[in-house]
Protein backbone atom coordinates (compact mmCIF):
# COMPACT_ATOMS: atom_id res chain seq x y z
CA UNK A 1 0.00 0.00 0.00
CA UNK A 2 1.44 3.37 -1.03
CA UNK A 3 0.51 6.76 0.35
CA UNK A 4 1.68 10.30 -0.30
CA UNK A 5 3.33 12.10 2.62
CA UNK A 6 5.19 15.31 3.28
CA UNK A 7 8.73 15.49 4.64
CA UNK A 8 7.91 15.83 8.34
CA UNK A 9 5.29 13.09 8.20
CA UNK A 10 7.75 10.68 6.59
CA UNK A 11 10.78 11.26 8.75
CA UNK A 12 9.21 12.12 12.11
CA UNK A 13 6.16 9.85 12.11
CA UNK A 14 6.13 7.19 9.40
CA UNK A 15 9.80 6.37 9.88
CA UNK A 16 9.46 6.39 13.66
CA UNK A 17 9.02 3.38 15.95
CA UNK A 18 6.07 1.09 15.22
CA UNK A 19 3.47 -0.06 17.76
CA UNK A 20 5.17 -3.47 17.83
CA UNK A 21 8.55 -1.95 18.66
CA UNK A 22 7.04 0.27 21.35
CA UNK A 23 5.28 -2.78 22.79
CA UNK A 24 8.51 -4.75 22.87
CA UNK A 25 10.21 -1.85 24.62
CA UNK A 26 7.46 -1.63 27.26
CA UNK A 27 7.61 -5.38 27.90
CA UNK A 28 11.37 -5.14 28.21
CA UNK A 29 10.98 -2.52 30.94
CA UNK A 30 8.62 -4.84 32.82
CA UNK A 31 11.10 -7.70 32.57
CA UNK A 32 13.91 -5.52 33.89
CA UNK A 33 11.69 -4.44 36.80
CA UNK A 34 10.72 -8.03 37.65
CA UNK A 35 14.29 -9.29 37.58
CA UNK A 36 15.53 -6.31 39.59
CA UNK A 37 12.93 -6.95 42.31
CA UNK A 38 13.68 -10.67 42.29
CA UNK A 39 17.39 -10.09 42.64
CA UNK A 40 16.89 -7.65 45.50
CA UNK A 41 14.57 -10.05 47.37
CA UNK A 42 17.01 -12.95 46.98
CA UNK A 43 19.93 -10.87 48.19
CA UNK A 44 17.96 -9.46 51.13
CA UNK A 45 16.44 -12.72 52.34
CA UNK A 46 17.43 -15.76 50.26
CA UNK A 47 15.81 -18.37 52.49
CA UNK A 48 12.43 -16.62 52.59
CA UNK A 49 12.19 -15.74 48.90
CA UNK A 50 13.84 -18.68 47.18
CA UNK A 51 10.77 -21.01 47.23
CA UNK A 52 8.63 -18.44 45.34
CA UNK A 53 11.32 -17.20 43.01
CA UNK A 54 10.06 -19.38 40.18
CA UNK A 55 6.94 -17.23 39.71
CA UNK A 56 8.63 -13.93 38.73
CA UNK A 57 11.26 -15.91 36.80
CA UNK A 58 8.56 -17.62 34.70
CA UNK A 59 6.74 -14.27 34.22
CA UNK A 60 9.98 -12.66 33.07
CA UNK A 61 10.59 -15.49 30.61
CA UNK A 62 7.07 -15.21 29.16
CA UNK A 63 7.28 -11.42 28.83
CA UNK A 64 10.70 -11.73 27.21
CA UNK A 65 9.28 -14.17 24.66
CA UNK A 66 6.40 -11.82 23.88
CA UNK A 67 8.79 -8.90 23.49
CA UNK A 68 10.95 -10.92 21.12
CA UNK A 69 7.91 -11.90 19.03
CA UNK A 70 6.88 -8.26 18.73
CA UNK A 71 10.43 -7.30 17.79
CA UNK A 72 10.55 -9.98 15.08
CA UNK A 73 7.19 -8.81 13.72
CA UNK A 74 8.51 -5.26 13.51
CA UNK A 75 11.66 -6.42 11.70
CA UNK A 76 9.59 -8.28 9.08
CA UNK A 77 7.57 -5.17 8.29
CA UNK A 78 9.56 -3.10 5.81
CA UNK A 79 9.09 0.60 5.17
CA UNK A 80 10.16 1.99 1.83
CA UNK A 81 10.34 5.75 1.23
CA UNK A 82 10.48 6.98 -2.35
CA UNK A 83 10.68 10.48 -3.81
CA UNK A 84 8.93 11.07 -7.13
CA UNK A 85 10.53 13.91 -9.07
CA UNK A 86 8.35 15.37 -11.83
CA UNK A 87 10.11 18.12 -13.79
CA UNK A 88 7.29 18.62 -16.26
CA UNK A 89 5.02 20.66 -13.98
CA UNK A 90 5.17 24.44 -14.06
CA UNK A 91 5.16 26.22 -10.73
CA UNK A 92 1.73 27.67 -9.95
CA UNK A 93 1.61 31.45 -9.41
CA UNK A 94 2.55 32.57 -5.91
CA UNK A 95 2.20 36.06 -4.41
CA UNK A 96 5.61 35.72 -2.74
CA UNK A 97 8.96 34.61 -4.15
CA UNK A 98 12.26 33.99 -2.33
CA UNK A 99 15.39 34.34 -4.46
CA UNK A 100 19.12 33.91 -3.81
CA UNK A 101 20.44 37.22 -5.09
CA UNK A 102 24.01 38.11 -5.97
CA UNK A 103 26.01 40.41 -8.24
CA UNK A 104 25.71 40.14 -11.99
CA UNK A 105 22.81 39.45 -14.30
CA UNK A 106 19.28 38.74 -13.07
CA UNK A 107 17.36 37.74 -16.21
CA UNK A 108 16.17 34.50 -14.66
CA UNK A 109 14.78 36.39 -11.67
CA UNK A 110 12.85 38.73 -13.97
CA UNK A 111 11.50 35.74 -15.86
CA UNK A 112 10.36 34.05 -12.64
CA UNK A 113 8.68 37.24 -11.42
CA UNK A 114 6.90 37.65 -14.74
CA UNK A 115 5.77 34.03 -14.61
CA UNK A 116 4.10 34.61 -11.25
CA UNK A 117 2.73 38.04 -12.22
CA UNK A 118 0.98 36.59 -15.27
CA UNK A 119 -0.90 34.23 -12.99
CA UNK A 120 -1.92 36.95 -10.57
CA UNK A 121 0.98 36.61 -8.13
CA UNK A 122 4.48 38.02 -7.93
CA UNK A 123 3.63 40.92 -5.62
CA UNK A 124 6.47 40.31 -3.12
CA UNK A 125 10.05 39.15 -3.62
CA UNK A 126 12.47 38.42 -0.80
CA UNK A 127 16.09 38.61 -1.92
CA UNK A 128 18.57 36.68 0.24
CA UNK A 129 21.75 38.72 -0.25
CA UNK A 130 24.86 40.21 1.29
CA UNK A 131 25.09 43.88 2.11
CA UNK A 132 28.16 44.54 -0.04
CA UNK A 133 28.70 47.04 -2.85
CA UNK A 134 28.51 44.71 -5.91
CA UNK A 135 25.29 43.13 -4.67
CA UNK A 136 23.77 46.48 -3.71
CA UNK A 137 24.58 47.78 -7.19
CA UNK A 138 22.75 44.85 -8.79
CA UNK A 139 19.84 45.39 -6.38
CA UNK A 140 19.55 49.05 -7.40
CA UNK A 141 19.61 48.07 -11.07
CA UNK A 142 16.88 45.50 -10.48
CA UNK A 143 14.74 48.05 -8.63
CA UNK A 144 15.17 50.59 -11.42
CA UNK A 145 14.30 48.09 -14.14
CA UNK A 146 11.13 46.96 -12.35
CA UNK A 147 10.16 50.60 -11.86
CA UNK A 148 10.63 51.31 -15.57
CA UNK A 149 8.52 48.28 -16.42
CA UNK A 150 5.75 49.47 -14.13
CA UNK A 151 5.86 46.22 -12.18
CA UNK A 152 4.17 46.57 -8.78
CA UNK A 153 6.57 44.24 -6.99
CA UNK A 154 7.82 44.94 -3.47
CA UNK A 155 11.43 43.88 -3.01
CA UNK A 156 12.48 42.77 0.47
CA UNK A 157 16.25 42.47 1.03
CA UNK A 158 17.11 39.69 3.49
CA UNK A 159 20.72 40.27 4.48
CA UNK A 160 23.01 37.40 5.50
CA UNK A 161 26.42 37.83 7.05
CA UNK A 162 27.91 34.64 5.64
CA UNK A 163 27.34 32.82 2.36
CA UNK A 164 26.86 29.45 3.99
CA UNK A 165 24.18 26.83 4.60
CA UNK A 166 23.26 27.89 8.13
CA UNK A 167 22.82 31.60 7.40
CA UNK A 168 20.70 30.89 4.33
CA UNK A 169 18.63 28.29 6.16
CA UNK A 170 17.79 30.76 8.93
CA UNK A 171 17.02 33.56 6.47
CA UNK A 172 14.65 31.49 4.34
CA UNK A 173 12.94 29.97 7.39
CA UNK A 174 12.37 33.49 8.72
CA UNK A 175 10.57 34.44 5.51
CA UNK A 176 8.30 31.41 5.60
CA UNK A 177 7.56 31.59 9.32
CA UNK A 178 7.53 35.33 10.11
CA UNK A 179 8.18 37.83 7.33
CA UNK A 180 5.53 36.49 4.96
CA UNK A 181 2.89 36.85 7.70
CA UNK A 182 3.97 40.45 8.24
CA UNK A 183 2.95 41.12 4.62
CA UNK A 184 -0.34 39.29 5.03
CA UNK A 185 0.82 36.12 3.29
CA UNK A 186 0.59 32.55 4.53
CA UNK A 187 3.63 30.24 4.17
CA UNK A 188 1.81 28.44 1.36
CA UNK A 189 1.61 31.69 -0.61
CA UNK A 190 5.41 31.88 -0.83
CA UNK A 191 7.71 29.80 -3.02
CA UNK A 192 11.52 29.56 -2.86
CA UNK A 193 13.57 29.51 -6.06
CA UNK A 194 16.92 27.67 -6.09
CA UNK A 195 18.09 28.98 -9.48
CA UNK A 196 20.50 31.61 -8.19
CA UNK A 197 23.19 31.36 -5.55
CA UNK A 198 26.11 29.11 -4.76
CA UNK A 199 25.86 25.48 -3.65
CA UNK A 200 25.86 26.27 0.11
CA UNK A 201 23.10 28.85 -0.35
CA UNK A 202 21.05 26.45 -2.44
CA UNK A 203 21.45 23.71 0.18
CA UNK A 204 20.33 26.07 2.95
CA UNK A 205 17.29 27.18 0.95
CA UNK A 206 16.23 23.60 0.15
CA UNK A 207 16.53 22.52 3.80
CA UNK A 208 14.56 25.55 4.98
CA UNK A 209 11.77 25.09 2.46
CA UNK A 210 11.38 21.37 3.13
CA UNK A 211 11.40 21.63 6.93
CA UNK A 212 9.05 24.65 6.86
CA UNK A 213 6.67 22.92 4.46
CA UNK A 214 7.32 25.52 1.77
CA UNK A 215 7.26 25.13 -2.01
CA UNK A 216 10.34 25.01 -4.25
CA UNK A 217 10.94 25.93 -7.88
CA UNK A 218 13.73 26.66 -10.34
CA UNK A 219 14.09 28.32 -13.74
CA UNK A 220 15.17 25.90 -16.47
CA UNK A 221 15.55 25.84 -20.22
CA UNK A 222 15.90 23.13 -22.83
CA UNK A 223 19.42 22.14 -23.93
CA UNK A 224 20.81 21.32 -27.35
CA UNK A 225 23.14 18.42 -28.18
CA UNK A 226 26.13 20.43 -26.94
CA UNK A 227 24.44 21.17 -23.66
CA UNK A 228 23.80 24.84 -24.47
CA UNK A 229 20.49 26.54 -23.53
CA UNK A 230 17.95 26.73 -26.35
CA UNK A 231 16.64 30.32 -26.76
CA UNK A 232 13.05 31.08 -25.75
CA UNK A 233 12.57 27.82 -23.85
CA UNK A 234 12.75 29.11 -20.28
CA UNK A 235 10.18 27.75 -17.85
CA UNK A 236 9.62 27.87 -14.10
CA UNK A 237 9.55 24.28 -12.84
CA UNK A 238 7.89 23.16 -9.62
CA UNK A 239 9.94 20.85 -7.41
CA UNK A 240 7.64 18.19 -5.94
CA UNK A 241 8.77 17.71 -2.34
CA UNK A 242 6.26 14.96 -1.57
CA UNK A 243 7.42 11.47 -0.58
CA UNK A 244 5.68 8.12 -0.97
CA UNK A 245 5.70 5.61 1.85
CA UNK A 246 5.17 1.91 1.06
CA UNK A 247 4.38 -0.44 3.93
CA UNK A 248 5.46 -3.99 3.14
CA UNK A 249 4.70 -7.07 5.16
Amino acid sequence: MKRRAEFLDVFLRSAGPSFELLGAFALGLLVVGLLANLGYDLLAAPADNLPGAWRPAVAAAILTSLAYLLYRRDRRRGRVVRALVDESRLAPPHPGLIWLFGPGRFEHLLFALEHHRKGGGGSHCWLVMQNVEPVQKAFNQLSQQLLEQGAAIRLHPVYVQQLDVQATYQAVRAVFEREAAEEGLSPGAVIADVTGGTKPLTAGMVLAAITAGGALEYVESERDAQGQPVPNTLRVVLVDTAFYVTQEE
